[in-house]
């Protein structure tokens, strides 16, 4: 199932980052922040990396595979209830 575009318009919204770049790929949206890839808009649901400090940050949240064969993301479930995205995703860039 592809990623609906009003669903990456509302994260592009709420980002309202211009660090915040997505690209679409194959039905999905390839979220980067500061050209660094950190997460991905998939089935209409927001992961990103687990890199350790996100994984210390957001210890509560599921891992959940994008894709089949894929490594384990951090779901965030959701995006209009996030707080300090731009935040997280300078954890991950680094």
């Amino acid at each position: 199932m592809a990623t609906k575009k009003d669903v990456h318009d509302l994260f592009l919204n709420h980002v309202n980052s211009n660090a915040v770049k997505t690209r679409k790929m194959m039905g999905e949206y390839i979220i980067y922040y500061d050209s660094v890839v950190i997460g991905g808009l998939y089935d209409n649901r927001l992961l990103v990396k687990a890199t350790k400090s996100a994984r210390h940050q957001l210890q509560d949240n599921t891992l959940v595979s994008p894709y089949p064969g894929a490594k384990e993301m951090i779901l965030i479930p959701d995006i209009t209830e996030a707080i300090n995205l731009t935040n997280l995703f300078e954890l991950i860039k680094k």
